[in-house]
């Protein structure tokens, strides 16, 4: 095509036909730059196809690794709301008119008070998007404001968590002092034989103290549970929009 182009040329200077010459080298620059806009938008297309399939694989695996938290987080849910339950069933007969007898199950209520539940997510992929510099980039505005929310949100959740153990190890201590603990964790898993001590747990709802270590749980368990219903649906909502790339090619 350039040697078509190079006899047209020579034939034009040949016959002296300056202005026809001039006309034609015009039009052939026009053509020359049109092909170099056009093989820059073909290579920025394929560079931008690239990119946003990388963006894809990456996304794919944070939903992947969300999914799995959403999962483990629906295990500490449920936990919470039978710590929770537990506490409840024990403040139904804590008091000075309690008979003993009463509440035969109290050892397996008390040791299930003493549980804490605390939620670790994986955040492996979250961590090397924000650390690559990739959560600034991302095509999806929605699901990068979620994920700086999530951000902030976690670290609130964590500042929670460590008051949370906090309050469950000072339970604990006190269930330590005045329970028999060998009777809380008799049986499976520990495979524990009843304490030979006369001293009965019954005796723990009696005391004003223990009932109000129980209510205390209660509203603590309780405010961890919001935390992770919270959660929860923030992880829904991430996850929803990680979806989304899975129908685009």
């Amino acid at each position: 095509m350039f040697r078509f182009f190079r006899t047209i040329r020579l034939r034009l200077l040949g016959e002296n036909k300056i202005s026809k010459y001039l006309l034609y080298a015009l039009g052939e620059i026009i053509l020359v730059v049109i092909g170099i806009l056009i093989a820059l938008r073909i290579n920025n297309w394929n560079e931008n196809r690239k990119l946003y399939q990388e963006e894809k694989a990456t996304i794919a695996s944070l939903k992947l690794e969300f999914e799995k938290n959403l999962g483990t987080l629906n295990g500490d849910i449920t936990a919470l709301q039978g710590i929770i339950e537990a506490c409840n069933s024990l403040l139904e007969h804590t008091g000075p008119d309690y008979e003993y007898g009463a509440l035969p199950e109290v050892d397996s209520l008390v040791s299930v008070t003493s549980r804490m539940s605390v939620w670790d997510p994986s955040l492996y992929t979250l961590g090397n998007i924000k650390n690559s510099g990739k959560l600034s980039s991302l095509s999806n505005e929605h699901l990068k404001v979620l994920l700086i929310e999530w951000e902030t949100f976690y670290a609130n959740l964590l500042d929670w968590g460590d008051f949370y153990v906090n309050r469950g190890n000072t339970y604990f201590d006190y269930l330590l002092h005045n329970s028999l603990n060998r009777n809380l964790f008799a049986g499976a898993p520990f495979q524990l034989s009843p304490s030979k001590f006369e001293r009965n747990n019954e005796e723990l709802l009696l005391k004003p103290e223990f009932e109000n270590y129980i209510t205390n749980r209660v509203f603590i368990n309780g405010f961890m549970l919001g935390f992770y219903q919270e959660a929860k649906a923030r992880l829904t909502a991430i996850i929803e929009q990680c979806a989304m790339y899975e129908n685009v090619q």
